[in-house]
């Protein structure tokens, strides 16, 4: 008997509780609630961008080269497509010719704080007479990806999906 009171008062402590919280903070309107959520959505766009100002230039390089033997992996492992390349370059051997790969970035040590600046990052894509260029990583897979495919018209992305995947503003 003793024990079924104390969990009905455990119960009404904790509704007092949580009524005072909501009390206290108040009820937000559908406008409030927007805002906050678009700003933890803002917070974690600016989060996103200084990881990747944080990522070294070895390791961009070895996420494109990942991203490649990725696309490969999903056209099936089309027979006579080989990537090679070490550091910042990459080519890739396709039947029909090469396609090369280059991430231009500048980077600075800086010895007192053990920090590295990094400069802004160029993708470059050039094969058979083309040579673009691109800000991010997204970029270039989307227009490699087209050319692997034989697309020779490559729709641009819708503005809201670039600015959320470019980490240039």
């Amino acid at each position: 008997m003793i024990l079924e009171w104390a969990a009905a008062g455990a119960v009404i402590l904790a509704g007092l509780i949580f009524c005072l919280r909501i009390m206290r903070r108040g009820i937000t309107t559908l406008d409030q609630d927007r805002d906050q959520y678009l700003e933890r959505i803002r917070a974690g766009e600016r989060q996103l961008d200084e990881d990747r100002k944080n990522i070294s230039l070895d390791e961009q390089c070895c996420v494109l080269r990942a991203a490649v033997e990725d696309l490969l992996r999903l056209a099936g492992d089309p027979p006579g497509h080989e990537l090679s390349g070490k550091g910042t370059r990459l080519v890739l051997r396709t039947p029909a010719g090469e396609w090369r790969l280059e991430l231009s970035m500048r980077e600075r040590s800086l010895r007192g704080t053990r920090k590295v600046l990094h400069g802004r990052s160029r993708w470059l894509l050039s094969g058979f007479d083309r040579d673009e260029t691109f800000d991010d990583l997204a970029g270039l897979m989307r227009s490699l990806n087209a050319h692997l495919r034989g697309d020779e018209m490559v729709t641009p992305e819708p503005a809201h999906l670039a600015r959320r995947l470019s980490h240039q503003r």
